[in-house]
């Protein structure tokens, strides 16, 4: 069941901006604080965390939502004829029927925000190259007249996709932080949530 991508450097994006949507206008996550305050990689890694957790809340809800509107009015007839456990307990397969009953939630980006959280971790925090509110206005002005930081983060950052063990120590660590929150977590058909990451696709 397709309910949507779990778009992993949104989420990253709300820490940065305490919350707020620019393209909404709106305040759509939690309020972490002014990420131009942040005085280490952790406190960001933090906000990070607190919008994560809120965005699966709210992910998993929806999908419990739509889940639901599948089981009683979206039947797979001939996935259910062909798939163990629905004939034998008389159950659908989008209404739990399946023998093996998980769910998955589709998780995207997980080269982007490596990349990002590599960026600020690395000049910011580590090699201390750009303080964290001149970070957050080159990228509020798409770089734009900011040359010397776009060089440092394009050319000069670790990168997720280079067998760096920087950057894929960042990955790993996100990649742990939105499997265990997700993973277990009871859908609506009576299985469990895992996750399926899908890097090749966005």
């Amino acid at each position: 069941i397709l309910t949507g991508y779990l778009n992993v450097p949104k989420i990253l994006e709300l820490a940065l901006s305490d919350g707020y949507d620019a393209h909404t206008g709106k305040v759509i996550g939690l309020r972490t604080g002014n990420a131009a305050a942040f005085e280490s990689y952790d406190a960001l890694y933090a906000a990070f965390l607190k919008q994560l957790q809120y965005v699966i809340d709210v992910k998993i809800r929806g999908n419990n939502v739509i889940e639901k509107i599948f089981a009683r009015h979206m039947p797979s007839t001939f996935m259910s004829v062909l798939t163990e456990g629905c004939r034998e307990n008389g159950r659908d397969y989008n209404a739990g029927g399946a023998k093996y009953n998980t769910r998955y939630i589709q998780v995207v980006g997980i080269g982007t925000v490596t990349d990002v959280l590599a960026a600020i971790k690395y000049n910011v925090f580590d090699e201390k190259r750009v303080p964290m509110p001149d970070l957050l206005r080159a990228v509020a002005d798409d770089f734009e007249g900011h040359d010397r930081v776009r060089n440092l983060v394009v050319n000069h950052t670790p990168k997720y996709g280079n067998d760096d063990a920087y950057a894929d120590g960042i990955m790993n660590e996100v990649f742990v932080s939105v499997r265990d929150k997700i993973r277990g977590r009871k859908a609506a058909c009576g299985g469990t949530y895992q996750i399926d990451m899908l890097p090749t696709t966005c």
